[in-house]
């Protein structure tokens, strides 16, 4: 097998998921960055969106973090990213859903949208309102660290993918907008939560570019 060939942006969060997921494997790739202003014409073969992670594998393209991340563990089991157990293994695939959509996206997609404009569907007020679901999922992040009965969100000693797919909203939202972090008087195990992830060597994921590609 040929060394896998990641399509990434530096300031993708999903992309960085993939990126932090070969980390905590250790394992290698050929990180290639894209500008989003100007697609790459192989990108757009693998991936007809042109969005970003995509993974080059033998030529194959497998879309999708969750996908790339599913992947790595089919063919690096170890360290493993999910539980052992294969109901807790399917409660968590459902878990990262929420961090993805809930968390990661509303956050995100609130910058995006404030950076560069609405589109002619949203709503005038979508940037606030995105920011205040990402601030009413902090209570939910609260019970949910609070019922496992550990740091991680699926309890046990070590995060599994459904925390480590939060680093980069870890990394960014001190660094970008800092008011709309869980409180450490209203949400501290959320907060405790963030500061965990962001102390993992990963989290360095989150800034690295790749070979720029046109």
């Amino acid at each position: 097998m040929q060394t896998p060939r990641l399509w990434s942006w530096n300031l993708s969060p999903f992309a960085g998921k993939a990126r932090i997921a070969f980390a905590e494997k250790g394992v290698q790739c050929e990180l290639l960055e894209i500008d989003p202003r100007d697609r790459p014409a192989r990108l757009r073969e693998l991936n007809p969106t042109g969005r970003v992670p995509v993974l080059e594998v033998d030529g194959i393209a497998i879309r999708e973090s969750t996908a790339i991340c599913e992947w790595l563990e089919d063919t690096h089991p170890e360290p493993s990213l999910w539980p052992a157990d294969s109901a807790r293994r399917a409660a968590a695939r459902g878990m990262l859903r929420f961090v993805d959509d809930e968390l990661t996206r509303n956050f995100f997609l609130s910058l995006r949208k404030e950076a560069f404009g609405l589109d002619r569907t949203d709503h005038p007020d979508v940037v606030t309102h995105l920011r205040e679901a990402l601030g009413r999922r902090w209570s939910v992040v609260e019970g949910l660290l609070g019922r496992s009965g550990s740091g991680w969100l699926m309890g046990g000693e070590e995060p599994t993918l459904v925390d480590l797919a939060a680093i980069p909203l870890a990394v960014r939202l001190p660094q970008w907008k800092p008011d709309v972090a869980p409180s450490p008087d209203a949400h501290p195990a959320s907060a405790a939560w963030l500061e965990s992830l962001r102390a993992r060597p990963s989290a360095a994921e989150v800034d690295r570019k790749g070979t720029p590609v046109t």
